[in-house]
């Protein structure tokens, strides 16, 4: 389960929140991103003031924290989540940055999807910790009594399952923005006809409810693997991807940072892929109206 990866809370040194004298960038080549964690999910380094930093000398015109969210006693992937005790301090920890950064700066969090979480994605995370906006992360599937990170746990009887839950999340309402809709693919390897329905399904969906889809950066650095036509990113996916411009999906860009170098960095090797493919992202700020 995805939840024993990376225990290690990584350790970093606070600095005294302050901005290079070279944070002044034309918009032109600034880069907004509105997908960072932080170390309190345990497996990224760094505290918000530190992706600022780093931000800001990459060329930044706005950065959304979104790390993952918590859930109800701690008891669901505690080993890869906040706890619900930690969440006074993640919001400290980006008010002290929203109050000084030379960039408008945003507070979310990113969530998966269940029936039983609804109303604690929608009255705690949106409604009492005060989530400016919601990231779906759609990264498991239950089986046999468990919630398993779908790139390990691909079973092909389980592809059709994945995508109506993914689906219903969607439906949902609750989120302002789809992170890595084609992570699935990093397990399902194979693009057969029913993991290209599967595509269709989830980026049909997507487009009905108008919800940005992300083409994530972090992906790209992953250890390639085996796919149809050779190597390739686990995600993100070239067809995934021409299949959701031909459909009219609204597409950005953002890093998936879990270090501070890689907030802007990532974004801007995600616009590469995109642009590669012929697709031009709009801005995360901007298809998210803020």
């Amino acid at each position: 389960m995805y939840e024993n990866r990376n225990r290690a809370r990584c350790q970093e040194t606070v600095r005294p929140l302050s901005y290079p004298a070279s944070a002044g960038y034309s918009l032109s080549v600034n880069i907004s991103s509105f997908h960072t964690h932080t170390r309190l999910c345990k497996h990224a380094a760094g505290v918000p003031a530190d992706y600022a930093r780093q931000a800001a000398l990459d060329g930044c015109s706005a950065l959304g924290f979104s790390d993952h969210c918590p859930y109800p006693d701690d008891a669901t992937w505690s080993g890869s989540r906040m706890a619900v005790s930690e969440l006074p301090e993640y919001r400290s920890l980006v008010d002290e940055v929203k109050a000084s950064s030379p960039f408008p700066v945003y507070f979310g969090f990113e969530c998966e999807w269940h029936p039983g979480f609804e109303s604690w994605y929608r009255d705690e995370i949106r409604g009492a910790a005060g989530a400016e906006f919601l990231v779906y992360g759609s990264h498991w599937i239950g089986d046999a009594g468990e919630l398993w990170y779908i790139p390990e746990y691909a079973k092909p009887e389980l592809l059709a399952r994945y995508v109506d839950l993914t689906v219903s999340g969607i439906r949902s309402g609750l989120y302002d923005l789809f992170a890595h809709p084609d992570i699935f693919l990093a397990g399902y390897t194979r693009l057969d006809a029913d993991t290209r329905a599967a595509c269709r399904d989830i980026i049909s969906a997507s487009v009905g409810m108008d919800l940005p889809m992300e083409i994530n950066g972090l992906g790209l650095s992953r250890t390639k693997i085996m796919g149809d036509n050779g190597l390739r990113s686990p995600y993100p996916v070239r067809e995934f991807w021409e299949m959701a411009a031909a459909a009219g999906a609204r597409i950005v860009c953002n890093s998936d940072a879990h270090r501070p170098q890689d907030v802007i960095a990532s974004a801007r090797r995600a616009w590469s892929f995109a642009e590669e493919i012929g697709i031009t992202p709009l801005d995360p700020a901007e298809a998210l109206g803020f």
